[in-house]
């Protein structure tokens, strides 16, 4: 199945009407969560992006080692970037083309889009406590940052 297939089985799947690529690429609106899908034809993906907002100017220390940290462990194969030119976070997946069909989309968009939900609600909220406070928890060696129940490192 090519990438346009794939769009068309995956509109006719959730009965959207005039979902089309437009320079490889498809915008879709799911809930609020912008999302974006495109072909990357070098790794023979289909890879899906969800908007998750733009950064608060103060946005480092601690939240970045979060998102850093999310980074490296990869859970659920999803990927945080930021554009270093609009400051826009973002949640990034891919799915290998050979093995996608309009199910399988499905599930990995659903996927994407409450891991972007649950950033946009946790993460945000995340960098209204005390950086210092924050840190200081995190070096102490009995701390887990895992152990909370925010779920905002479900990626």
């Amino acid at each position: 199945m090519d990438f346009n297939e794939l769009i068309s089985g995956f509109a006719a799947r959730h009965a959207v009407e005039g979902l089309a690529t437009a320079d490889g690429a498809v915008l879709i609106d799911i809930d609020g969560t912008e999302v974006t899908l495109r072909e990357d034809a070098a790794s023979g993906s289909v890879i899906a992006t969800a908007a998750i907002g733009e950064m608060p100017p103060d946005a480092n220390g601690a939240f970045g080692s979060v998102a850093l940290l999310a980074n490296y462990l990869a859970l659920g194969k999803t990927a945080l970037s930021l554009d270093a030119e609009t400051d826009e976070l973002a949640a990034t997946t891919s799915l290998p083309l050979v093995l996608a069909d309009p199910d399988s989309l499905s599930i990995a968009v659903e996927a994407l889009v409450n891991t972007a939900e649950e950033w946009r609600r946790n993460a945000f909220g995340f960098l209204d406590v005390d950086e210092e406070a924050a840190v200081s928890d995190a070096e102490d060696a009995d701390a887990n940052p895992f152990s909370d129940d925010s779920g905002f490192l479900r990626v």
